[in-house]
């Protein structure tokens, strides 16, 4: 276990920003236990979505506590993750995951440049009782959708990345202010990521000796994030959020490379 007690404080630490910024951290987490510790992707892909459960569910309870959660959107934002992750798989099978990572990657390069140079301008999204599903616009309703479908199909296809659509949408598309799209987000990745990792578990894909060390500092790091966000500017924590966009993109970029 002299190895793995190091994954204690790595979880902290992806845990903290992570959750701070609303994403979670599976995005860095298998790359490590890959490239680090030489795991088989499907063990480093459950270690990750066990260790993301625990620690977005921790992160829901601290962003809950702060009223800093839209329930309803991030519901919304989970509705057709399950049929978006089924055509993305499926488009694995006809086109080249590993170039289409990296067109993902430019993409969401060039939008996080966007975010850092884009002022914040804040949107109130109230449920009105006179409105029809949920007491919110047919636009935001629309919106939410199409966003969950394409979370979905980029998940499938890329093993992460789902929960940076639903984030990005949130913050351009229907301009949250940045802090409740970090609660909205991580309250969605709980129960996606739930679903997830008790499939991989049943699979046999988790192995307790990474995972728990892991759990046990991003459960704690996910309890230090949203405090952390609740003291910083909405405009700081975009720009932290569009840096950490930044690191997500160039992992994404450089995948046709290592799977060549």
């Amino acid at each position: 276990m002299g190895i793995e007690l190091m994954l204690i404080p790595i979880g902290f630490f992806i845990a903290t920003i992570s959750s701070m910024v609303g994403l979670g951290g599976g995005v860095f987490i298998v790359p490590m236990l890959v490239l680090a510790f030489g795991l088989p992707a499907q063990n480093a892909v459950g270690i990750s979505l066990i260790t993301m459960t625990f620690a977005t569910i921790s992160a829901t309870i601290a962003y809950s506590r702060q009223r800093k959660i839209n329930y309803r959107v991030g519901i919304l934002l989970d509705v057709l993750d399950v049929p978006g992750v089924i055509l993305g798989v499926y488009l694995t099978t006809l086109l080249a995951p590993g170039r289409l990572a990296g067109l993902f990657g430019i993409l969401l390069f060039i939008i996080a440049i966007y975010m850092i140079r884009k002022r914040e301008v804040r949107r109130s999204i109230q449920p009105n009782p006179r409105r029809g599903l949920l007491g919110l616009s047919t636009r935001v309703i629309l919106i939410c959708l199409a966003a969950s479908f394409a979370s979905g199909t980029v998940a499938g296809m890329f093993g992460a990345g789902g929960g940076t659509v639903d984030e990005l949408v949130m913050i351009l598309a229907l301009s949250m202010p940045v802090h409740i799209a970090a609660g909205t987000s991580v309250f969605g990745m709980a129960l996606t990521n739930t679903a997830a990792a008790i499939s991989h578990g049943t699979l046999g894909n988790i192995l307790p000796g990474y995972a728990i060390p892991l759990i046990i500092g991003a459960v704690f790091g996910a309890q230090l994030g949203p405090r952390l966000s609740k003291h910083v500017k909405g405009q700081t924590l975009k720009k932290i959020l569009s840096v950490v966009f930044i690191l997500i993109a160039l992992r994404m970029i450089i995948i046709p490379y290592i799977s060549a």
